[in-house]
């Protein structure tokens, strides 16, 4: 308990000491698709000094002092509002990273669970097997372009909290995806668009990027869904709100909540149909 509480401390006293510095905060990496690792952090909200760039470097042991960068070179070199980046592993090794703010030098201080990851992450086998085929990632990600068509939502009404009901008619085709076998699959991984990776400059985008990291890669299902209810509420563009109803459907599936998320997952199967297929299929597998 000593321990546990010396660890809080510790925390809180080092945050309140480098609130205002250039220094980025709760740094965090997480395995992508295929050979990607999706990184991400907060930026300090008033610095003393003006973050000109952010470094990103990274090594395959822990980084914990500025020293450690002095033979590598940074792997990117980002605008000052940007909070995410996504590494290209070069292979199935793990590794760690670091964010160094730059004002007029680049900030020579190494934190801990601040701008240096505490554990190592390397690409997940699961995920880089799962690799979608050619014809899904040109209909899914069309360099970030919308649909030359798009798709209508099912029963969507806008500012209404009220369930909504599957018909026996929606039941009896989706119930069609169950598989024969009695066996269950695996739970599904979370899922993140292409475009949702890295933070937009603003817009629709932006605002369900801060969703995303702050309350998703959190696994912070509850608050997910909360939040992205407020945001479909508004005057949102239809490729951001199907992206959002997607991720509400996971954090649904992820609470356990299978009708909820069938419920919504059908909502967007227009939109991402092969996709949406394999998340129906382990849900109504689970109910």
């Amino acid at each position: 308990m000593k321990k546990l509480l010396s660890a809080i401390l510790l925390a809180l006293t080092a945050t309140l000491l480098f609130a205002e510095k250039p220094i980025v905060q709760d740094i965090q990496a997480m395995p992508g698709k295929n050979n990607r690792i999706n990184i991400f952090w907060a930026l300090p909200e008033n610095p003393d000094e003006e973050i000109t760039k952010l470094l990103v470097y990274r090594n395959n042991k822990q980084i914990t002092s500025y020293s450690q960068l002095a033979n590598l070179n940074p792997i990117a070199s980002l605008a000052p509002d940007y909070t995410g980046y996504t590494d290209l592993a070069p292979d199935m090794n793990e590794y760690y990273y670091a964010v160094v703010a730059v004002t007029k030098n680049p900030y020579d201080l190494i934190l801990l669970s601040f701008n240096s990851t505490v554990n190592g992450v390397r690409v997940s086998t699961e995920i880089k097997h799962k690799t979608q085929t050619k014809e899904e990632y040109e209909k899914f990600y069309p360099d970030g372009t919308k649909r030359e068509t798009p798709l209508p939502y099912i029963d969507f009404v806008e500012n209404t909290n009220s369930d909504q009901k599957l018909s026996d008619k929606t039941l009896s085709a989706t119930s069609s995806l169950i598989k024969k076998n009695s066996k269950k699959d695996p739970v599904m991984n979370p899922y993140i668009f292409e475009e949702d990776l890295i933070s937009p400059d603003g817009g629709d985008d932006y605002l369900l990027f801060e969703i995303l990291k702050n309350y998703f890669v959190q696994q912070n299902y509850e608050e997910t869904i909360s939040q992205i209810q407020k945001l479909t509420g508004t005057n949102i563009n239809e490729n951001t709100r199907n992206r959002a109803f997607f991720y509400m459907g996971e954090s649904e599936y992820f609470l356990e909540h299978y009708e909820n998320a069938v419920k919504t997952f059908v909502k967007v199967e227009g939109a991402f149909p092969n996709l949406v297929k394999k998340w129906l299929d382990s849900s109504l597998d689970r109910l």
